[in-house]
């Protein structure tokens, strides 16, 4: 049953495709929180392929074969560039984490985002009120300077069960409007948390933000005194219903309507840098775009880079942000920028 509902949720984007060429899709910047809807067909609602998870790819795996070959769960590969052209395609990364760290002032995630820190094992010890590891990136989990700390926490390295408990509470609480929220989270219960234990480690986490709970009952109150609100680039909102609707609004507003807002303002200036180019996909955190082939992979991506990765000012903060950038060829082929 799982196994269909699977196959059926990517089936149900596809069967109208059967026979076409080209598609021409319906995108309308009209939603009420700023981001794009785009229809016919939906592509930002396309499943992502994970081959690590993929039945049929681990299937090809065992039976010695490439991982190349085109795999029918992954649907997002049957639209392509055009001959003569290629896509560039980034995505934000972390963003909604690192606009909501700016807006409560909170120093050491921004720090954590830019130094590339372990943010998860961080927001781990600081909810558990622990000593911090002697190094704070990945290689915490490994590197002899740590083991003593590891000892200390008998730690299991990046997949330690309370890693992964307060990577979800940070998810599932990141809207919410206090501990509650994780409880809707079925991931938690995955790991064998119940409605207790999901409660007490959300009430660990929100005392380790204090920052951002003082921020959320700002904004709800001023939300509910004035009935708006306004992203970190001033772009306004008026909310309506319920004194819970408002506030869960408002604060989705503040974050994710800025995301909208950086999108919208990267795409404008790289659209006014190369006319030539087009807009395939406005997946809300990025976007695809399309160039000809006179315009060289290597150069244009020099100049769009620094219009995507740059600084902001958020609610005062100076907040830097970093994309995972991708290039398809007109045949297909997928490459990646090397890492400076």
């Amino acid at each position: 049953r799982l196994q269909f509902m699977e196959a059926e949720g990517i089936a149900r984007y596809v069967r109208a495709l059967v026979g076409e060429e080209r598609i021409h899709p319906l995108m309308l910047p009209t939603q009420a929180s700023g981001r794009w809807s785009t229809t016919q067909p939906p592509i930002v609602n396309w499943p992502k392929h994970s081959p690590e998870r993929c039945p049929k790819c681990l299937q090809r795996v065992r039976e010695g074969l490439s991982l190349l070959t085109w795999c029918p769960r992954e649907v997002r590969a049957i639209i392509a560039p055009d001959h003569g052209t290629w896509w560039l395609h980034f995505d934000l990364n972390a963003i909604e984490a690192r606009i909501s760290a700016a807006l409560c002032g909170d120093l050491e995630d921004l720090e954590a985002f830019e130094k590339n820190h372990d943010l998860h094992t961080l927001t781990t010890c600081r909810g558990m009120e622990w000593e911090l590891p002697p190094l704070l990136t990945k290689a915490l989990h490994t590197a002899p300077e740590c083991e003593a700390w590891r000892a200390l926490y008998k730690w299991g390295g990046e997949n330690d069960r309370r890693r992964h408990v307060f990577k979800t509470i940070r998810y599932a609480l990141q809207y919410a409007l206090d501990e509650r929220g994780a409880l809707q989270s079925h991931e938690l219960y995955k790991l064998g948390l119940n409605r207790r234990d999901i409660l007490e480690f959300g009430r660990k986490y929100l005392a380790s933000k204090p920052g951002m709970v003082r921020k959320k009952h700002q904004v709800w109150d001023d939300t509910l005194r004035t009935g708006v609100v306004y992203t970190a680039l001033g772009r306004r909102r008026r909310l309506y219903g319920d004194s819970k609707d408002r506030m869960k609004e408002a604060w989705s507003h503040m974050v994710s309507g800025t995301v909208t807002d950086m999108v919208n303002d990267t795409l404008i200036k790289v659209t006014t840098m190369f006319p030539a180019c087009y807009l395939v996909l406005n997946s809300h955190d990025g976007l695809i775009l399309s160039f000809p082939d006179d315009h060289p992979i290597t150069r244009t991506y020099a100049e769009v880079r620094p219009l995507a990765e740059r600084s902001w000012d958020i609610g005062g903060v100076t907040m830097a942000t970093s994309c995972t950038w991708e290039f398809v060829a007109s045949d297909g082929t997928v490459s990646h920028p090397k890492v400076s």
